[in-house]
């Protein structure tokens, strides 16, 4: 680690993530596997300490020293609104962020944590629900599952066998994903309740020819049947779900505000990095798309602008000579700056705001800002008002990452255009920072690892300032002005 930084540079807006800000923000120092069963039994410990009743739902074989994916568990109602106030203290006290908040269901929260140590980033999922809905299909009711429930030796409560057998079977065959060992799972339970588990067969399947065959399923462990015809099985299942057709109706204005809500606030982050050549851009694109795709259903990444109008040249490899090419005229590069916006703001309403309100990350290899900075870049000509007037109406990014390096160190490892353009650049590039909003300039002259970890910890910053605005909740965390000194820097 850097040594510690201590002195000030004033940017309004602008956080510099400096080793100070590494050790307020409290970086946890151990690994992957102890983060999770922190979380796990902090868990445990918060649901049986605040919640009326709880079950873990199911995966629960090694908890709480460990887990596979996530952790489901179900609640009442009422301790479900309570829910985000709990997992904010849950995570304070085990040195994560709350990242995410995602309402896959008007019945169903996950919560994603998130811990940046030395292995990297770690997110924990923690699936919460009232009633299981899955696929927008009422299954199970928490008054049924809850006053069932068993206590289980690692000393936490679980479902009954018959509850947890309908629910892992009804989860598997609405993903259409069922294996040998799903099923080795689903005979171990009926195992312990035949009779239960067969009463929840006869309440989803009601051909006989149907219920007969998930019995001696069950029974021989043999699940061929239902894997060779799931089709078959799965629309039986979506006759049978746990709500009359009055009470899916009734359910509509519940089910439409939670979609426009997924509209409104997507789940998804938009993330662009800009910096003058050198600067390591693309090295910490490639970190990052790989440490947050477990936090993203995706993640989809772009070079300056959406596309959307004309296609990437993906044939011309790197670029040697930016400035090689002569500007064009002065009509041509008024009518690039539209044809720019335009692809800016399409882009956005038809690539990526969909992609966010699906969960994606979509990230920006440089941005319409690099423009203000390097126009001849791409061949512009025209007066220079013009692009400033432009970026006032193309989607902003939710982030802005500057990776900033003195001039010294970016002329050395890039020689494509004279030395003094590059003291330039870098000059403009920290005015343009500086009256942005949530932009963030990551010391780039750092090793590597060094630069990627910072440039995680703002994006965890960043999105868990966003869930605590979302949830109400207090936010420890928020992209304002962090004061660092860096000596190698004259401004």
């Amino acid at each position: 680690m850097a040594e510690m930084l201590a002195a000030a540079i004033d940017l309004p807006g602008v956080s510099i993530l400096s080793e100070k800000a590494l050790i307020q923000h409290g970086r946890p120092l151990h690994g992957s596997a102890q983060i999770k069963a922190s979380v796990a039994r902090a868990l445990i410990a918060a649901l049986s300490d605040e919640c009326k009743a709880y079950c873990i739902l199911s995966g629960y074989q090694q908890l709480p020293d460990s887990f596979d994916s996530d952790i489901d568990f179900m609640v009442d109602k009422e301790d479900f609104r309570r829910l985000p106030q709990i997992i904010e203290t849950l995570s304070l006290q085990t040195d994560t962020k709350l990242f995410q908040s995602i309402e896959h269901e008007i019945t169903g929260r996950a919560y994603l944590l998130a811990s940046l140590s030395s292995n990297g980033v770690t997110f924990i999922q923690l699936d919460s629900a009232s009633d299981y809905r899955h696929f927008d299909s009422l299954w199970l009711r928490s008054s049924e599952v809850l006053p069932a429930r068993r206590w289980h030796p690692r000393g936490f409560w679980i479902p009954s066998p018959a509850h947890e057998f309908a629910y892992y079977l009804v989860k598997r065959i609405n993903k259409s994903e069922f294996t040998p060992q799903h099923g080795s799972i689903l005979r171990r339970l009926y195992a312990e309740d035949p009779s239960g588990c067969n009463e929840m067969i006869a309440r989803f399947w009601r051909p006989q020819i149907q219920r007969n065959a998930l019995i001696q399923m069950a029974n021989s462990n043999d699940w061929s049947p239902l894997i060779a015809d799931l089709e078959t099985f799965h629309e039986e299942l979506m006759r049978n779900t746990g709500e009359s057709s009055l009470q899916k109706v009734a359910s509509i204005p519940s089910r439409g505000l939670h979609f426009l809500g997924r509209v409104v606030r997507p789940t998804g982050g938009f993330v662009a990095l800009m910096g003058p050549d050198g600067c390591g851009k693309s090295t910490v694109l490639n970190a990052i798309s790989q440490q947050f795709a477990p936090a993203f259903r995706n993640i989809q990444r772009f070079h300056m602008r959406p596309y959307l109008l004309g296609r990437a040249n993906s044939a011309k490899g790197p670029v040697t000579d930016p400035h090689g090419q002569p500007p064009r005229g002065m009509l041509a590069s008024v009518a690039k700056v539209f044809y720019f916006a335009a692809d800016y703001v399409f882009g956005y309403l038809l690539k990526i705001l969909p992609a966010l309100i699906r969960t994606r990350l979509v990230l920006f290899d440089r941005y319409m800002y690099d423009l203000l900075v390097d126009s001849k870049r791409v061949r512009y000509g025209g007066p220079h008002w013009l692009l400033r007037f432009a970026t006032r109406f193309i989607p902003r990014p939710d982030l802005v990452v500057l990776l900033d390096a003195p001039p010294e160190v970016l002329w050395s490892r890039k020689q494509e255009v004279p030395f003094e353009e590059v003291t330039r650049q870098r000059s403009a590039y920290r005015q343009i920072a500086g009256k942005m909003r949530s932009t963030v300039i990551v010391n780039a002259e750092l090793p590597p690892g060094e630069v990627i970890d910072r440039v995680a910890d703002a994006i965890i910053d960043y999105f868990a300032a966003r869930t605590a605005r979302r949830l109400k909740l207090s936010s420890p965390h928020s992209v304002q002005t962090i004061e660092a000194d860096l000596p190698s820097y004259k401004c």
